[in-house]
């Protein structure tokens, strides 16, 4: 009976053995497994990390300033952080992509799709060009006047046709007027400093006039409607009226003056011939009901010099105003080159798809920045959560 009984604890320790040996043996078994994936978990955090962009270890690096005595080597210095600044942004962006190719693909492919259909649908505009000229008023008055047409004819295509005598239909088809200034040719011209002096100078009396219209068959109607608006505009043709009455009231003025000079130049002659004495004096360049006024001032001979140089100038200020005049007679505004047709569209072109597929590439690689970005601060967050616990 006892032998019987030790026979039976002995197995059952025997069994107990084995399931603690085995229950060790799991035990460490997922404690090795559980080892491995961690150390596995943090090589793969490892490589994301180093692969990722993390700008508060570069900006630093990148901004700080090493302290050298060379000014020489502060500089290249410089050069090689920079270097290696764009060189972490270049590698920091290839492997982002490379990482995500999906997303930027499918952007991708957005943009170039919308490109395509851009340029089949959208209404195609050419554009004309006309030169203009002005010998009066200055380029920047018809600046002015264009870009109020400019804000016209994008906001208002109705009014338009007011201004420009048109009908409704032609000015729906033009989508803008713009001015361009030309330097291909320079002109000289004359203007008067002060009263003795008269310089000449360089300007640029071209200017063009761009349509954008979406039919060439309006060209010759708006070509004709602009003339005629610059012809015929009331302020022009005030200011041009005030001009020519300016320069017509200084011609009377200078011929006053020229008059008067050639009195008393022949006064001063006729006193000369008819006294053998040389040293009479005038007192001032003016006459009197007695004639020429005299004094012990300055001599006959001095002030006929003076008035022969003033003559001089004179002659210069009037011969410019002729000028002038006759500028605002003849040369108010003219058509240099008539308006240009080309079949070729501006708008839109094939660039256009591939703008729009560039956007389309630039707006997915930002996604994917974005998502970096959350994907780190997620990690960040994580891990101050275990440091809590």
């Amino acid at each position: 009976m006892e032998n019987t009984q030790n026979t039976n604890n002995q197995d059952n320790k025997s069994d107990l053995r084995e399931k603690d040996f085995h229950e060790i043996v799991m035990k460490q078994y997922e404690l090795i497994n559980s080892q491995f994936n961690t150390i596995r978990q943090m090589q793969i955090d490892q490589e994301e990390r180093d692969a990722e962009f993390d700008l508060s270890r570069l900006v630093p690096g990148f901004l700080r300033k090493k302290k050298n005595d060379n000014e020489d080597t502060k500089t290249e210095g410089k050069k090689h952080d920079v270097v290696r600044f764009l060189q972490t942004c270049f590698e920091f962006s290839l492997l982002s992509i490379a990482k995500n190719v999906p997303i930027i693909l499918v952007f991708t492919i957005l943009g170039l799709v919308y490109g395509v259909v851009y340029f089949i649908n959208s209404e195609k505009i050419f554009e004309s060009t006309m030169r203009f000229s002005s010998g009066v008023l200055s380029n920047s008055f018809y600046e002015g006047s264009i870009k109020d047409l400019h804000f016209t004819a994008i906001n208002a295509p109705a009014y338009l046709s007011k201004k420009l005598n048109i009908s409704e239909d032609d000015a729906l088809k033009i989508r803008n007027i713009a001015y361009k200034e030309y330097h291909g040719y320079v002109s000289t011209k004359k203007r008067q400093v002060n009263d003795s002096v008269i310089e000449s100078y360089e300007y640029y009396p071209f200017f063009e006039v761009q349509l954008f219209v979406t039919d060439n068959s309006v060209l010759d109607t708006v070509e004709k409607s602009l003339i005629e608006y610059f012809d015929n505009n009331p302020y022009i043709g005030d200011k041009l009226a005030s001009l020519s009455a300016g320069i017509r009231s200084q011609l009377k003025d200078c011929d006053m003056q020229m008059q008067n000079m050639d009195s008393i130049f022949q006064a001063s002659i006729n006193h000369l011939n008819k006294n053998s004495e040389k040293q009479y004096f005038i007192k001032e360049t003016g006459l009197d009901s007695r004639g020429l006024i005299l004094n012990q001032s300055e001599p006959v001979g001095g002030i006929i010099n003076s008035i022969l140089l003033e003559y001089k100038n004179v002659s210069a200020q009037k011969s410019l105003l002729v000028e002038q005049l006759a500028d605002v007679d003849r040369d108010k505004f003219q058509i240099v080159e008539t308006h240009s047709v080309s079949n070729n569209p501006v708008s839109p072109r094939f660039r256009h798809i591939v703008i729009y597929t560039f956007i389309g590439f630039i707006f997915g690689f930002i996604i994917v920045l974005i998502k970096i970005a959350f994907t780190k601060l997620r990690d960040r967050v994580q891990e101050l959560e275990k440091t809590t616990k």
